[in-house]
């Protein structure tokens, strides 16, 4: 649902180019697009917030009272972390993307693969998007980390387990990397900030400053921590403070060591998994740099290996099995 012309032909080629795809309306109103769903019944809608009349939002509003399904909203100035996709969210919107404004190859991909995401995993009528945040998934990077992000997160699903990354970076490259990856993926992306509650779907980057990122589990969900750098502390964020805060709940835990120098990660992760969390890491094949997966895999901290195409999907499959496909 589009009122540009232009804009809902592009959209229309691109659904339509991909094998997975099959456009089966289009319409310019809320008016309009009451009748197109009607009578064809689609399985996920995409909706523009700026809209002549009935705003998107609105008719959001309107949609999941109504006749609940899942719901991609666009629009030229989108931000995941922004009032507009917030506000989508809890209407109960399964993802919020920026309008893509150029026909790239990048472009078509991000916006299929979100459409095609949301058709087999986002929840309708708002339920289904608590089951999973009693697990959470942490992740550890270093060099060669922002490249083996950019391939490993579009592998999990929108409504997910909540997932932190330590990655070290100095912080103003890792913010223009967390602005990126918001603007490229259908979760949230942000800093953790203190007190954070983890939602389902949640993608987490520990800041790159003076106090370390940690979790703690209370009131039945996840929240952020920080704690001071400690004098000790070689790197922050430290992958060894972010996963062994976690180790005291270590069920609920899939932690991923990816590429990077050194050994930071490996004893959080060996305490993770002396406590019943399950264990990854990166195949050296497919690491920059093998250095902190080869630290972990020498403290028999890692279950088994796997490389950078297949290791999400991997680790939703350890840490909750079929379950979002239910």
């Amino acid at each position: 649902m589009d009122d540009s012309q232009i804009m809902r032909r592009w959209l229309g080629s691109m659904i339509s180019a991909d094998p997975r795809l099959e456009l089966v309306g289009t319409a310019a109103s809320a008016d309009e697009a009451r009748r197109v769903i009607k009578q064809t019944n689609p399985d996920v809608l995409t909706l523009d917030v700026e809209m002549p009349g009935m705003n998107g939002l609105e008719f959001l509003s309107h949609l999941m009272r109504l006749r609940p399904m899942p719901v991609v909203m666009l629009a030229g100035s989108l931000r995941k972390n922004g009032p507009e996709a917030k506000r989508a969210r809890a209407l109960g919107a399964a993802a919020c993307l920026a309008k893509p404004t150029i026909p790239t190859p990048e472009a078509l991909a991000i916006l299929c693969d979100n459409i095609w995401s949301v058709a087999h995993g986002a929840p309708v009528e708002g339920k289904g998007m608590a089951r999973h945040t009693d697990k959470v998934i942490l992740m550890g990077a270093s060099t060669g980390g922002v490249t083996a992000l950019e391939q490993i997160l579009p592998q999990f699903p929108v409504n997910g387990p909540p997932i932190v990354v330590a990655q070290h970076m100095p912080h103003a490259f890792l913010a223009r990397f967390v602005e990126r990856l918001d603007r490229q993926l259908a979760q949230s992306v942000a800093f953790a900030e203190v007190d954070d509650r983890l939602e389902a779907g949640d993608i987490r980057i520990a800041p790159s400053r003076d106090s370390q990122t940690a979790l703690t589990w209370h009131s039945g969900a996840w929240h952020v921590q920080a704690f001071r750098r400690g004098s000790e502390d070689l790197f922050c964020p430290s992958v060894d403070v972010l996963f062994g805060s976690a180790a005291p709940w270590g069920a609920q835990v899939g932690a991923m060591m990816l590429t990077g120098i050194g050994n930071d990660g490996a004893r959080g992760m060996l305490m993770l998994r002396r406590n019943g969390a399950r264990t990854l890491a990166q195949s050296e094949n497919s690491c920059a740099v093998y250095g902190m997966p080869a630290a972990a895999l020498a403290m028999d901290a890692v279950e088994d290996e796997c490389d950078v195409d297949l290791i999400g999907a991997r680790m939703v499959h350890m840490l909750i099995g079929d379950g979002l496909a239910q």
